[in-house]
């Protein structure tokens, strides 16, 4: 009774004769899984995988996207170093009044807009000698000389008051025959 249960099944013919402990204790041993990525079958040469296309994909994307980023940040710096030399100008210069009460209407960017001024500015700016500048949202009255700084540093700034569409009069002129 000293043979153990696997000698007496070999000896039965029921179990396999292995060749030892060395092999049960290879098979004890089972291989650890490495984590590594399988990789795709092997196409013919020149062709990439489909992991490697998404990857190469989804880089270019994230460098487009980086690009645009960086490209909208630098437009962003650039129009507050505009505005603050701007508002530098106007806060040194403006010549608004509190109590203005009389409403200058003038066009600017397709729409009609309203300022405020005193008779004295009304006729200034009717003459031309001053001048509108937009900046956050408000309308600043300027001499023409500071009108023209500001000009020279953003156009989109200064409100051109001498455009007037006068292409309806071109298209339909007033008869010479036409007595009011």
């Amino acid at each position: 009774m000293s043979d153990s249960l696997q000698d007496q099944l070999r000896a039965l013919g029921l179990a396999k004769k292995t060749a030892g402990r060395k092999k049960q204790a290879v098979a004890g041993k089972r291989a650890k899984p490495r984590g590594g990525k399988r990789s795709a079958k092997a196409g013919p040469p020149g062709e990439m995988s489909l992991e490697k296309a998404y990857a190469l994909k989804k880089r270019d994307e994230q460098k487009k996207a980086e690009l645009v980023r960086r490209t909208k940040q630098e437009e962003d710096r650039k129009r507050r170093l505009l505005n603050n030399q701007i508002r530098d100008i106007v806060k040194a210069n403006r010549l608004n009044h509190p109590d203005a009460e009389i409403a200058r209407n003038f066009m600017f960017r397709g729409r009609i807009r309203k300022i405020n001024v005193n008779p004295d500015q009304l006729k200034a700016l009717n003459a031309g000698e001053l001048g509108i500048v937009y900046l956050s949202g408000g309308y600043h009255l300027l001499t023409l000389e500071f009108a023209d700084q500001v000009r020279a540093i953003s156009a989109e700034h200064v409100v051109d008051l001498d455009t007037c569409d006068s292409g309806d009069d071109e298209e339909f002129p007033v008869p010479d025959d036409l007595s009011w």
